[in-house]
């Protein structure tokens, strides 16, 4: 990995493979040419290039041992880390990411915000659906609306506020255009409406022109500006995740009692004393270095793994909502969405049986012509949204969700969370969205934080504010070092 890192600098690769190759020349005439290397080498800092790259990797999770691996040797999720940490160490005048805290674990992301903000002086541009992440670290949003490019100054709240108000004047507009457009109709005139859209027009293409000048807008490449269009009803995109009422059940729900566990080809793992418990209303996030066995908890809680020692409890009546990592695994390809759902769960109310799971496939976020689309054309963040319409429908006691925001958006992150609070059964949650967890665990009566770490899983002393504050305090100082 390490050897990936530096070779990313490909001019520094190239004087080194020189250097190499005249050192182990006999040719007199070849060291004038070494001497020459040797100074563009020195000016390049290049031992200190090797520790640079250990640093980067070492704050996106390698350790030294992992440092020496072959890139190969990685699962996709470390590949990518390694791909950001090439680009990190190129020191690139524009460095582009495209949601770069998908693969990370919420010590990377932590991590990786402080280096962006202390070390990064060039331009960064980043696609990314974490809050925390763009509040951190951007200076300035651009928004993507209506085919237009919308610049906002500040991080993604001062962008929120901005947005608000825009979309709340927009509509001001709108609300008086119509109406002046109905009392234009009344009277018959055509000439009467058409002088309401010209006035309309008008004032619109004024005020973009103004706008233009100001630099807010960056919709138009060209210095020809584009007509202004009348006004319209400023539509915003919404998403409603809901997961039903379940049914009491008398506690405790689901417990591991002096758990243990280890896989039979992985020697260098193992989980030990595991003593740990859910029950209606629980809240829990799961934190830990990527490795440590987080995914591996949730397994022995949903019972897809058994323990090599110790006990697993669960009330005889228990339901379970799943919702992993590889959750397309469980899906069938070649059916759609209603097929998959009507085969999974038949027993749908009403005088349409399809139309029931299209409502609800609808409220979570699927556009109504990707319902009958076979499952394999659908993109991820639409096959997520079939997942979650499937554990809404299995009307879980307990939900157990292994990074659920890796395929959403924004919005459908909010509904989630926002879901997640209306729901009365208990919630385990494995993710690197730190203010996703914040909402999640923001009761301090009914909150645990489980620390997978070093083989045992510990109850954090403290809240999830408490903990990110800790890490944060390691991470400035490593970061600074």
């Amino acid at each position: 990995a390490l050897e990936a890192v530096v070779a990313a600098d490909e001019e520094l690769a190239a004087l080194r493979a020189e250097q190499a190759k005249l050192e182990a020349s006999n040719d007199a005439d070849d060291n004038e040419r070494l001497a020459e290397v040797y100074e563009k080498l020195n000016l390049r800092d290049s031992d200190a290039a090797r520790a640079r790259a250990s640093k980067i990797l070492a704050g996106l999770g390698f350790d030294q041992a992992m440092q020496a691996r072959s890139t190969k040797s990685f699962s996709g999720g470390w590949r990518m880390r390694i791909s950001l940490a090439r680009a990190l160490f190129m020191q690139p005048t524009l460095l582009l990411l495209d949601e770069p805290t998908n693969h990370l674990d919420l010590r990377a992301v932590l991590w990786l915000e402080q280096y962006l903000c202390s070390q990064w002086k060039k331009t960064l541009i980043v696609v990314s659906h974490d809050r925390d992440f763009l509040n951190t670290v951007c200076n300035e949003i651009i928004h993507l609306h209506d085919k237009n490019l919308h610049v906002y100054r500040g991080n993604f709240d001062d962008f929120e506020s901005g947005y608000e108000q825009k979309r709340k004047e927009m509509n001001r507009k709108f609300e008086v255009f119509e109406k002046q457009m109905k009392a234009a109709k009344k009277t018959g005139s055509k000439a009467a409406q058409d002088k309401v859209k010209g006035q309309a027009l008008s004032k619109a293409n004024k005020e973009a022109a103004k706008s233009k000048g100001k630099g807010k807008n960056v919709a138009n490449d060209d210095d020809d500006m584009k007509p202004a269009d009348l006004p319209q009803k400023w539509l915003d995109y919404k998403v409603e995740f809901h997961f039903p009422e379940p049914t009491l059940l008398t506690p405790p729900l689901l417990q591991l009692i002096e758990v243990g566990f280890s896989y039979p080809n992985r020697p260098d793992f193992k989980l030990s004393g595991v003593d740990v418990g859910i029950d209606m209303g629980t809240r829990v996030a799961i934190v830990g270095p990527n490795g440590a066995g987080k995914s591996t908890l949730l397994n022995l809680l949903a019972g897809d793994l058994t323990p090599t020692k110790g006990e697993v409890r669960r009330s005889q009546k228990l339901r379970i909502g799943r919702y992993s990592q590889h959750f397309v695994d469980l899906l069938t390809m070649e059916e759609n969405a209603v097929q998959y759902l009507l085969r999974l769960h038949p027993d749908q109310e009403g005088m349409s049986k399809a139309e029931a799971v299209r409502a609800k496939l609808g409220k979570f976020g699927l556009p109504g012509h990707n319902h009958l689309t076979p499952i394999v054309k659908l993109s991820g963040g639409q096959k997520a949204r079939v997942v979650f319409t499937s554990i809404s429908m299995s009307h879980p006691h307990i939900l157990l969700l292994d990074e659920p925001t890796n395929h959403l958006d924004m919005q459908s992150i909010d509904a989630l969370a926002d879901a997640l609070d209306e729901f009365t059964g208990g919630v385990v949650l494995v993710s690197h969205d730190s203010r996703l967890i914040s909402r999640v665990c923001d009761d301090e009566q009914r909150s645990e934080i489980w620390v997978v770490e070093d083989g045992t899983v510990n109850k954090f002393d403290g809240t999830f504010e408490d903990y990110k504050d800790e890490l944060l305090e390691e991470i400035k100082k490593e970061v600074e070092e």
